[in-house]
C-alpha cells in the first residue's frame, strides 16, 4: 500500500489571505461611520454591511462567475449587483489591520459613489 504525502500550501494557510471576506465588510462599515453597521456570514464567506435604519443592505461578496472572480455589492433590497471596479481597491491583499483599514476606505468611498 503506497501512502502519499499531502500537499504543502505555499504560502501556509493564513499567511496570503489572512482576512475572511466578512472583514472586509466590516472594515467598510466602520470606515462608514456613524449609522452603519456589519454582520458576518457563515465562516465570513460574504459580509452584510448596512445602515441602523434600515435604508441600505448590501451584501459584499466574490461574484464567481466572472473570470477573476469580481468583488460586488449586492442591494438586498432590489437585488442590483454592483462590481467594484479594480481603481477602487488596493494592490494587495491586507495582512494586517492598518492594512485592511485601507481597504475599508477604499470601499467605504465606493459605497458612497453608489448614491444609495
Amino acid at each position: 500500500m503506497t501512502t502519499t504525502t499531502p500537499a504543502r500550501y505555499n504560502p501556509a494557510p493564513g499567511r496570503e489571505y489572512s482576512y475572511p471576506l466578512s472583514d472586509y465588510a466590516r472594515a467598510t462599515a466602520a470606515a462608514l461611520g456613524k449609522g452603519w453597521d456589519a454582520e458576518s456570514s457563515y465562516l465570513g464567506a460574504w459580509g452584510l454591511i448596512f445602515t441602523t435604519d434600515g435604508r441600505v443592505s448590501l451584501r459584499l461578496y466574490v461574484d464567481t462567475d466572472g473570470d477573476l472572480g469580481d468583488l460586488v455589492f449586492e442591494d438586498r433590497a432590489t437585488g442590483d449587483v454592483h462590481l467594484v471596479p479594480s481603481e477602487h481597491i488596493p494592490d494587495f491583499s491586507p495582512s494586517n489591520p492598518d492594512e485592511m483599514a485601507e481597504w475599508g476606505g477604499d470601499l467605504a468611498l465606493f459605497v458612497l459613489s453608489l448614491g444609495l
